[in-house]
């Protein structure tokens, strides 16, 4: 069945059991006659609409229900919290509270319970099939993704194929490995011990030896599969994509791309914003007043930055000079004991409150709270010519904080070191982003000892 298919088949059935069981959880609670029935209703389509959200933001789990029964319900179980976590906040947010609380819990309890039932029929009825129907197969390089596939297909067998061996001409078969004859022995292997399957893992370099390999598949009838080995030759994080019907290698893949993931980012910089702008309203219109008050100009400085994919954006900061640089040609970094500094000034970057204003660059989608942190215009092209890798940080909005500012790599960037050591760690987390780590970095921000360091 086609992944798509499949997605909607489950949905529709998730639907159908959602509905079902609001309105017979209902019936047991108020009996045969609902006193307020509008109030099921709403509860029964915020359900529904839940379930829907829910579906879109893990849309590409739904293959990780073939693959191991702690996956099922890791991914189940993840579902479950995103799903009543948006039913509740939309109760809260709507004011819906005209419905029992028991027919809630008592209807996601049992939702619950049948989703994990019919996830686990899901699993081990295709497990049991593709079981019933394993192609025995052997895999031709012992190299480290071939090693991996063997290991792989041994522990899934359920996907349907079955590994018999490796062959490989440079190495020799022992009690540790799987080698089971060169590339040589492929004919007089397969008449002892048919295989269905070939599934060649040899570099990109050995075409030749592939080609020959292709040419005595077809010529046995045995299905023939090439795993594209880039292991070597490209030493960054990569996957394939489908390009139309094109398949890509994707250089420095990084889970951002990823729409789930976006999502949630975006989610929780739009909360987190708006909560902080509201609680922290009167620090900020003090500091605006006392801003005024100490020295002349205007409240906000608003020089321009890039953002992601190189776009310019006028960043907002709390002005902490007397004398600030030109908004868009500027080129003068703050030192530490900067003349041009105000005394309030010193106390706003001391402590990172000149950045407050930002939260309206989040709300803006411009900016998120935790990111590589813009650079002033003329630094990103001196840094662009000293480092290839510099500007992989503008694959993502930019940030508030950041990974490089929690570790202490903030402020000056004149030597190699400094420059290196910044740009690697916002590069490192561009490749390596999770929620998670955002939330470390945010602790790191107020709680961190590195975090101030260079502060000026």
């Amino acid at each position: 069945m086609r992944t798509r298919n499949l997605i909607a088949s489950f949905f529709l059935l998730d639907i159908a059991v959602l509905s079902t069981l609001t309105y017979f959880v209902s019936r047991i609670h108020y009996g045969q006659t609902i006193e307020n029935p509008q109030s099921v209703y709403n509860l029964m389509g915020l359900f529904i609409i839940g379930w829907l959200i829910t579906t879109l933001i893990f849309i590409e789990d739904i293959r990780n229900l073939k693959l191991g029964l702690s996956i099922v319900f890791k991914t189940q179980i993840k579902k479950f919290v995103v799903f009543i976590s948006i039913v509740a906040v939309s109760i809260i947010s709507f004011k819906l509270d005209d419905f029992s609380r028991a027919v809630f819990f008592g209807t996601t309890s049992l939702f619950i319970i049948i989703k994990l039932l019919i996830s686990l029929w899901f699993f081990y009825y295709y497990s049991l099939r593709d079981q019933l129907n394993e192609r025995p197969c052997i895999i031709i390089g012992n190299t480290k993704i071939g090693r991996e596939l063997f290991r792989y297909y041994s522990k899934y067998s359920f996907i349907g194929l079955k590994p018999i061996g490796i062959l490989d001409n440079n190495a020799t078969a022992n009690n540790t490995n799987k080698i089971i004859g060169a590339i040589a022995d492929f004919e007089s292997l397969y008449e002892q011990q048919p295989f269905s399957d070939v599934i060649i893992a040899l570099p990109l370099s050995e075409m030749e030896n592939i080609k020959h390999i292709i040419e005595n598949c077809e010529k046995n009838g045995v299905k023939s599969h090439i795993v594209p080995n880039y292991y070597g030759s490209v030493d960054r994080v990569f996957k394939i994509n489908m390009l139309g019907n094109f398949p890509m290698l994707d250089l420095r893949a990084i889970p951002l791309d990823g729409y789930p993931n976006r999502f949630w980012k975006r989610a929780f910089d739009i909360i987190v914003a708006l909560t902080l702008i509201v609680f922290l309203a009167p620090l900020m219109l003090i500091i605006a007043i006392l801003i005024k008050l100490e020295s002349r100009g205007p409240i906000l400085y608003k020089p321009v930055r890039l953002g992601a994919d190189n776009k310019p954006f006028i960043i907002y900061k709390f002005r902490s000079m007397e004398v600030c640089d030109d908004e868009l040609s500027g080129n003068r970094s703050t030192t530490e004991n900067d003349s041009r500094l105000t005394s309030f000034g010193k106390f706003l970057r001391k402590n990172n409150l000149d950045e407050l204003p930002q939260l309206y660059n989040v709300l803006r989608n411009e900016m998120s709270l935790v990111g590589p942190r813009p650079h002033r215009l003329n630094l990103n092209l001196s840094l662009k010519q000293k480092m290839n890798s510099y500007m992989v940080r503008h694959w993502v909005k930019p940030g508030i904080t950041g990974w490089a500012q929690v570790n202490g790599w903030r402020g000056p960037t004149e030597s190699r070191l400094q420059y290196m050591a910044r740009t690697l760690h916002d590069v490192w987390y561009v490749e390596h982003w999770n929620f998670w780590l955002d939330l470390y970095i945010l602790y790191l921000t107020i709680a961190g000892k590195k975090v101030k360091k260079n502060a000026f």
